[in-house]
């Protein structure tokens, strides 16, 4: 077959049309195209899958510790003591259930205790005079 590289008629350009065909200005001949090759797949040997898993997974794991980060500094500035607690001395006679009720009296006492305990890292219930701890705000 014959692809047409000028846009003009067969007779315009020197050959003979067949017996039926006439030489129509402006119609153009169709030529056929090759269809497209066919794009090979990939393939990846044995040592560019295993590079390709570990890409991935780097990738997966810094975006993981990225997000983690972001995470733990929005929520950085609300655990500071200051904000809903005060600095109270411990003096003679007290206890943490006495200091529960006395900072947060609408409270549960033994969840200001808790809490109380928590705010100082403290293992047991025993205070000593002049010891200094935070306690919640009620």
């Amino acid at each position: 077959m014959v692809a047409m590289v000028s846009g003009k008629p067969m007779a315009a350009m020197g050959r003979r049309l067949a017996a039926g065909d006439e030489a129509r200005p402006g119609v153009r001949f169709r030529t056929r195209t090759a269809p497209p090759a066919a794009v090979p797949a990939v393939r990846l040997t044995r040592r560019g899958r295993v590079a390709a898993a570990g890409a991935a997974a780097l990738a997966i794991g810094a975006l993981s510790m990225t997000l983690a980060t972001a995470a733990q500094a929005s929520h950085a500035g609300q655990a500071t003591p200051g904000r809903y607690a005060a600095k109270v001395e411990v003096r003679a006679g007290q206890s943490l259930w006495s200091l529960a009720e006395s900072y947060d009296p609408d409270a549960d006492p033994r969840l200001v205790v808790q809490q109380i305990q928590q705010l100082n890292s403290m293992a047991g219930d025993q205070v000593r005079p002049g010891e200094v701890l935070w306690v919640p705000r009620g």
